[in-house]
């Protein structure tokens, strides 16, 4: 459900149907076909009946919790997340979703409270860390944002990169080569005791060598290193961070990555655009906001960055009209550019299961230390939970 994969969710679920109308996993399966389809009304509607065919299963509480919460019927979804944690004591995952809940409902002490729970208790689990990274962006905490997002990466490099898709092409090409060399000396009629059968722990004394070797990965290289669209949200909110930092050049970085997992995001090339901006870039500050408006013509926050980028540039290339412009924009000439970066956090689309969360920053005007405001409307954090 995560991946999006409509059409072969519709057929598991028909099929699953037909083999068997009074299995919870069968209308479970039904439900998260609904809910990737956002017909959120539906899915509650099978994930009611997966509950009442098996009042046991936690993952249909999840479900029907999550379909709710989409809904912004908070109550329900919390008594549902409460049924989870009761049949599933000792999973995180109820926990991370009651945390998920009060980020939504922006209840930050509870959600804290929550999330660090489940952080106690699954912390193997990157969906626990993105979403303490979207818990410490929400309180304005960038550098802790910023660790718990490449914390988030760092757990998937090394769990699923290093030890599943890096192993296995290192395993595959050291076979290969390990055969031709054989081939070799036979026909040259010499024998080799070397006969290709390697243990995934044969090498590194204690077998972890390869995976200290992905522990000692920078930050950068994290980033890097994920070539999943399912990844983006998290890169995209690591970037928002590193801007809310400062760290312009990181956070570019971490833009730039997003438009190759996905590109014509316009909410991507107008946070990419507004960085750039901030540091002078006019060039590709007023690409990118094109970009953006190719995607999005709508976009109010593109159109109005857009511009501002091009009257400024017209100030830098000594300009009679630009000057009266800036002098209307901000008291200061500033164009609240320098401290106001994007805003945080609209909603969190919930999972169903242990895929990632993300979330997509609010519609909301937020004020930074020098008094600037800013808003982004649709185009800020993106930290959705998708299922």
């Amino acid at each position: 459900t995560g991946l999006g994969h409509k059409r072969p969710l519709f057929r598991l679920a028909h099929a699953l149907v037909d083999a068997d109308p009074k299995s919870a996993m069968s209308w479970y399966a039904v439900g998260c076909y609904y809910y990737t389809c956002q017909r959120f009304d539906l899915a509650q509607r099978h994930f009611c009946r997966a509950t009442r065919l098996d009042p046991r299963s936690a993952e249909c509480w999840i479900g029907f919790g999550c379909s709710f919460a989409l809904c912004d019927e908070n109550d329900q979804a919390n008594a549902c997340f409460r049924a989870a944690q009761r049949l599933y004591a000792g999973s995180h995952y109820p926990m991370l979703y009651m945390g998920m809940e009060h980020l939504r409902t922006n209840n930050i002490p509870l959600a804290g409270h929550f999330l660090n729970s489940a952080r106690s208790m699954g912390r193997d689990d990157p969906l626990c860390c993105n979403e303490l990274g979207v818990w410490a962006y929400r309180k304005k905490e960038w550098l802790d944002a910023i660790n718990w997002f490449i914390l988030a990466l760092r757990i998937y490099v090394e769990h699923d990169v290093g030890g599943g898709k890096a192993w296995a092409e290192w395993d595959n090409d050291v076979k290969t080569n390990v055969r031709r060399e054989n081939r070799i000396m036979e026909e040259e009629g010499r024998t080799s005791s070397f006969t290709g059968q390697f243990s995934r722990f044969d090498f590194g004394g204690d077998g972890m060598e390869k995976q200290s070797n992905y522990s000692n990965l920078s930050d950068r290289d994290c980033v890097e290193f994920c070539e999943e669209a399912f990844w983006e949200p998290t890169i995209f909110n690591l970037g928002q961070s590193y801007r809310k930092a400062r760290r312009f050049h990181e956070a570019s970085m971490c833009f730039e990555k997003c438009l190759a997992l996905c590109p014509g995001n316009a909410m991507t090339y107008s946070a990419l655009g507004f960085t750039r901006h901030l540091v002078g870039d006019l060039e590709v500050a007023i690409e990118s906001y094109h970009q953006a408006l190719s995607h999005k013509p709508d976009d109010p926050f593109a159109s109005e960055m857009l511009n501002r980028s091009l009257y400024e540039a017209l100030d830098d290339l000594g300009g009679p009209t630009s000057t009266a412009f800036l002098s209307t924009s901000t008291n200061d000439g500033s164009f609240g550019l320098p401290a106001s970066p994007m805003t945080p956090i609209n909603h969190s689309a919930m999972s169903i299961g242990s895929t990632m969360s993300s979330a997509k920053v609010q519609n909301s005007a937020h004020a930074d230390n020098n008094g600037s405001i800013f808003t982004l409307g649709d185009s800020d954090v993106d930290m959705s939970t998708t299922l």
